[in-house]
């Protein structure tokens, strides 16, 4: 394994464990409102004479967060869940870190009254430099 590829480990899993801080409440409320903000504003990378020191690819840093949101779930521990809540913000944090602007979408969608009326929620990320996704189109998506 190479030093960049340890270091994309390092991002993901730092990621996943820190999924919970964001979901949070505090004096200044939950930090989810910071990763939904529309202007998908990168978090700051830490730089070494203008360039990134970030290394790996960030596939491998969001490889590492979801298997450990998996692993974190299956111990059942109450902070963390294996829900696509999670995983979105897992994702857009480890996306941001790398520098890929993106943001989290929440949506809801009502189901047809025979159904009872149930309520669905789905997260998702949305990346500036790529094409909306139409799976989602049913839903009324949360700002």
């Amino acid at each position: 394994m190479t030093v960049r590829r340890s270091v994309a480990y390092v991002v993901g899993v730092a990621a996943a464990l820190s999924v919970p801080l964001w979901l949070r409440g505090g004096k200044r409320g939950s930090r989810l409102a910071e990763l939904i903000a529309v202007s998908m504003v990168p978090l700051p990378a830490p730089r070494s004479q203008g360039v990134a020191v970030w290394g790996g690819d960030p596939a491998d840093a969001l490889r590492a967060a979801l298997r450990t949101l998996r692993v974190l779930a299956w111990t059942r521990l109450p902070w963390w869940r294996n829900t696509c809540l999670y995983r979105a913000l897992a994702e857009c944090l480890v996306l941001r870190r790398y520098g890929i602007p993106c943001r989290v979408e929440l949506g809801v969608t009502r189901a047809p009254p025979e159904d009872r009326g149930e309520i669905g929620a789905h997260a998702w990320v949305v990346r500036e430099d790529a094409e909306a996704r139409l799976s989602h189109a049913s839903m009324t998506v949360l700002r």
